[in-house]
Formats: C-alpha cells, sequence, structure tokens
C-alpha cells in the first residue's frame, strides 16, 4: 500500500511539473513577441493553451488566429457594404482584402504544422502578420480595426516563434 501511495505522489508531483513546463513555453514564446502581454491573453483565450505541447500549442493557436481573422473579415465586409463614401469604402474594401490574404495565410498553415514543414509555416504566419499589418496602415495606423489587427498579429507572431522553435 506505501508503495502505490508513493507511486501516486510522484504521478502527481511529475503532472504538476509537465503542466508548469508547457505554461512556462507558452510564457517563453509570448516573451519573444512585440507585446508578451497580449500574447499571453490572447493564447489563453483557449484554456488548452497552458497545457499543451509545442505542436498542438501552434495547432491551438493557429485555429484561434483563424478565427479571430474570419470574424474580423466580415466586420470589415459590414463597413464596405455601410460606408456611403466612395474613398473610405475603398479604404475598407482594402482592408477586406488584406484579410482574405491573411485567412488564405492561415487556412495553409494546419497543413504545414501537421507535415513539420516549419520554414513553410514561418512563411505563411509572417504573410498573416504582413496582411493585417498592412490593413492597419492603410488607415495610417488609426483603424477601426486596431485591436483585431493587434490580436490577429500577434498570434501569427507567436506561431512563428513556435514553427522556428520546432525547426531545431
Amino acid at each position: 500500500m506505501a508503495t502505490f501511495f508513493s507511486l501516486y505522489i510522484l504521478f502527481l508531483i511529475s503532472g504538476n511539473l509537465f503542466l508548469q513546463t508547457n505554461a512556462a513555453a507558452m510564457d517563453d514564446i509570448c516573451r519573444q513577441t512585440k507585446n508578451p502581454s497580449l500574447c499571453v491573453a490572447a493564447m489563453n483565450t483557449d484554456p488548452r493553451s497552458r497545457t499543451a505541447a509545442l505542436p498542438q500549442l501552434a495547432q491551438i493557436t493557429i485555429d484561434t488566429a483563424e478565427y479571430n481573422a474570419g470574424q474580423t473579415k466580415i466586420r470589415i465586409h459590414g463597413f464596405v457594404m455601410s460606408e456611403k463614401n466612395p474613398r473610405k469604402q475603398k479604404t475598407y474594401s482594402q482592408c477586406e482584402d488584406f484579410y482574405v490574404d491573411a485567412l488564405a495565410a492561415l487556412n495553409i498553415a494546419p497543413e504545414d504544422l501537421k507535415k513539420r514543414r516549419y520554414v513553410d509555416l514561418n512563411m505563411q504566419m509572417g504573410l498573416a502578420r504582413r496582411a493585417v499589418d498592412r490593413c492597419e496602415a492603410a488607415f495610417m495606423h488609426k483603424s477601426p480595426f486596431r485591436k483585431e489587427n493587434e490580436f490577429v498579429g500577434i498570434l501569427a507572431d507567436a506561431v512563428a516563434i513556435m514553427a522556428r522553435t520546432l525547426s531545431r
């Protein structure tokens, strides 16, 4: 009975270390981004992030970025459809096109991750980041989608860091 109890305690300790290691990895990834606190908050929107191994964390983060980019594109489309000023409408339309590009990159990313094509995954995340940055730049960095651009961009940055880490 004492042996079983000792093994049980060892199991609990090792499980706790596993959870800490993955949470620490997420924190380490986020520390390498431009906005670590936003990165941690963005990744924590899915509770599985705190306990996921790095490849699973990358997939969860891709999924989160893709979902948020899709929701943002829908929101932008609403602005395109309701804007009466042709100049502003064109800017919204450009921003929507940039989100189409971001979504295309995010769509390809899971396959690159699954096939361990980490250099390609890093490249896709760079494309997604540039697309949301271009949306923001189209509005002279004062877009009504600034928070969404930052959110999707920081997630893309995090996945790019994970891709580089996994490629080592």
